[in-house]
């Protein structure tokens, strides 16, 4: 189990928590501000990296006991009637995830070209890799996901279905991950993405 990890290799027990709890709260917020800017000021509260607010302490809880959490924010589609800025409201948090999984991949590739420490370089990579993930697993259309989200923002169709059966469908999909190769696929197209901005960087950067 993944908390075995803090006395077996605390480093990375503390680097993916880190990562993946500063990745989900950046997430959180880049939608927030996003609802904030188009007028809904349901999420005003969320404009914070706090993960207590962005998290609460069953997702922190679970972070740390599984190295897996959520985060949500409140939002209000009736505040935003025009339907591309709500598809932008559900963007806004995977856009972050994909900025985050390309600035952690330059500052690994840095640390790399002035030969800093292997768990710095490794921290970063952890980082890169986690929100990889996060934008790979929330762009995919599936209820209550944000990939979903901006889809069904053009249609009132899929906005129902959403609203009936989306935690259904959601349960259904979390045990496919858990219980299936699909979890692994995910993952290892978040690290796809993120070893190709890192190798992208060290070219750039005469490393590689």
């Amino acid at each position: 189990m993944f908390v075995e990890n803090i006395t077996e290799n605390p480093a990375y027990y503390f680097s993916w928590i880190f990562a993946a709890g500063f990745s989900i709260c950046c997430h959180e917020f880049a939608h927030a501000w996003t609802a904030v800017y188009y007028g809904d000021e349901t999420p005003r509260e969320h404009l914070t990296l706090n993960p207590l607010v962005q998290m609460g302490k069953q997702s922190i809880f679970m972070l740390f006991l599984i190295g897996i959490a959520w985060g949500s924010v409140p939002v209000n589609p009736a505040a935003v009637p025009e339907n591309r800025k709500r598809a932008m409201i559900s963007f806004a948090g995977p856009l972050m995830n994909l900025i985050l999984c390309a600035l952690f991949a330059v500052a690994a590739a840095v640390t790399v070209r002035i030969g800093s420490s292997e768990p710095i370089m490794n921290f970063f990579y952890y980082a890169s890799y986690v929100n990889g993930a996060l934008f790979v697993l929330n762009m995919l259309p599936v209820p209550t996901l944000d990939g979903y989200s901006v889809i069904s923002a053009f249609s009132p169709e899929l906005e129902e279905i959403k609203r009936k059966y989306a935690p259904r469908i959601f349960m259904g999909f979390a045990l496919l991950i858990f219980m299936t190769p699909v979890g692994s696929y995910i993952f290892g197209l978040g690290a796809t993405l993120a070893g190709t901005f890192l190798q992208l960087n060290l070219r750039l950067l005469g490393v590689a």
